[in-house]
C-alpha cells in the first residue's frame, strides 16, 4: 500500500474480548483499510479475581484468546487498565442499588461509564479516530443528527444496551456487525480457521461467577430484616434484607398462602416488602430519570407519539406508548398494562427500528 495512502487512513481502536464477535469485528475493519488496534479491558478489581469467572470478557482466558486473535490478523494488541472506573461506575453502583431496593443493569452502566465514555476518551487522546465494538446494532446518520437502529439479527439486536450513548460521541464509533446475523459469523470465522465456535457466551454478569446474586450481594451489604405485608395491609412476615428481592420476584418468600405472592413493591425507607397476586404487579406508567435523547427535534416537550413502543427489559416485546420529558424527567404512558416495571431498570423508546430515548425507571404507577 502506498505511503500516501498510510497517512490518511483512519484509526480504530476496537474492543476485543476474545470471543466471536469481537474478533470478527477486526477482520472486518481491517478488510475495509482501517489500521486496526486491538484493545483489551482489564475491569475486575483484584478483590474479585477474574479467575473466578473464567468466561468473563475480562478474564485471563480471554486476553489471551483476544491477543491470539489479534496476532492471527497482524494487527497490535493492548490490555488497559480501567478496574478504577469499573469498581466505581460499575461495582459500586450495582451495590448501592440493591441496597437502596432498586434492581440495576450492570450490563448498561458498563456501556454508558466504560465502553462508550472512558473507553473513547482515552482512545481518541491517543491518536485513534474512532472505536469499535462488536455490537449488534446500526449507527445511523441523517441530517447531522445520529441515532442508535437495531441490528438486522432480530435475536442478537443490542440497541436496547445501547442507548445511553451520547449522540455527540456516534460520529467516532463504529458498529461493524449491526447488519451481520450470528449465522454469517459462524460460516465466516470458521472459513478463517479460528475455533471459536465453542466459546460460549457468558449469561453472567462478569463480577457475579455463575451468576449468585445473593452470595455476592451479602458479602457487602449487611442483612436486616423488615416485615413484609401483603397489598391488602396483612402482616405476612419477615424477610431478611430488601437487597435480596426484586419487583416480580417470587422465589425466596418463603410465605404460606392459598395464591402464589410476588413482590410487588419495595419500601426503601421502611426496609419494607409488599408482596400480592401476580395482577398486582401490572402498571401501565412509568417515571425515568438519567434521560439520553436523540435528535431532540420535536421531542423535547409535550406528548410525543405516533410508531411509538418501548420494553423495559431487554428480553421483552415492545409496547405501544406516548411518552412526555419534563423537569429532566421521562413519562411513558403504556398501551397495556406490563408486568413488573422494575425501578433501576431501563426503558428504552423506538420509533419503529430507531432509538428514541430511554432513562432508568424511578417509579411506576
Amino acid at each position: 500500500m502506498p505511503y500516501a495512502i498510510l497517512l490518511t487512513m483512519e484509526t480504530v481502536f476496537i474492543a476485543m474480548s476474545g470471543g466471536m464477535d469481537s474478533s470478527f469485528t477486526a477482520y472486518l475493519l481491517k478488510q475495509k483499510g482501517y489500521k486496526v488496534v486491538g484493545i483489551t479491558f482489564q475491569l475486575l478489581p483484584e478483590s474479585i479475581k477474574s479467575t473466578k469467572n473464567p468466561k468473563a470478557c475480562c478474564s485471563t482466558e480471554t486476553i489471551h484468546r483476544a491477543k491470539k486473535i489479534a496476532d492471527d490478523l497482524s494487527i497490535p494488541h493492548y490490555t488497559i487498565n480501567m478496574r478504577k472506573e469499573f469498581d466505581e461506575h460499575v461495582i459500586d453502583n450495582f451495590l448501592n442499588e440493591y441496597s437502596s431496593g432498586r434492581t440495576p443493569n450492570p450490563c448498561i452502566l458498563c456501556n454508558k461509564y466504560i465502553k462508550f465514555l472512558s473507553f473513547p476518551a482515552k482512545a481518541l487522546s491517543i491518536g485513534a479516530d474512532k472505536i469499535a465494538t462488536g455490537h449488534y446494532a446500526i449507527i445511523d446518520e441523517s441530517a447531522g443528527h445520529y441515532t442508535i437502529r437495531k441490528g438486522t439479527d432480530t435475536t442478537k439486536d443490542q440497541s436496547y444496551f445501547l442507548y445511553p450513548i451520547k449522540e455527540e460521541l456516534l460520529k467516532h464509533i463504529l458498529f461493524p456487525l449491526g447488519t451481520y446475523t450470528k449465522d454469517n459469523l459462524k460460516i465466516n470465522t470458521g472459513k478463517l480457521g479460528w475455533n471459536l465456535q465453542n466459546v460460549k457466551e457468558s449469561q453472567d454478569i462478569c463480577f457475579i461467577p455463575e451468576g449468585n446474586y445473593r452470595d455476592f450481594l451479602s458479602n457487602y451489604i449487611k442483612l436486616k430484616e423488615g416485615p413484609v405485608y401483603h397489598t391488602d395491609g396483612t402482616f405476612m412476615g419477615i424477610h431478611n434484607g430488601i437487597h435480596l428481592y426484586t419487583i416480580g420476584q417470587r422465589r425466596g418468600l418463603n410465605i404460606p398462602y392459598k395464591e402464589p405472592l410476588y413482590v410487588v413493591e419495595i419500601v426503601p425507607d421502611k426496609n419494607t416488602l409488599i408482596v400480592g397476586p401476580k395482577d398486582h404487579l401490572k402498571r401501565k406508567k412509568l417515571v425515568a430519570h438519567s434521560i439520553n435523547l436523540f435528535n431532540t427535534t420535536n421531542v423535547t416537550s409535550g406528548l410525543a407519539s405516533g410508531s411509538l413502543s418501548a420494553k423495559i427489559r431487554y428480553r421483552q416485546k415492545e409496547e405501544a406508548c406516548t411518552f412526555n420529558i419534563s423537569n429532566d424527567l421521562l413519562y411513558v404512558d403504556f398501551e397495556n398494562p406490563l408486568y413488573s416495571i422494575t425501578p433501576g431498570q431501563s426503558v428504552v423508546i423506538y420509533r419503529n427500528d430507531a432509538i428514541i430515548c430511554g432513562g432508568i425507571i424511578r417509579n411506576s404507577e
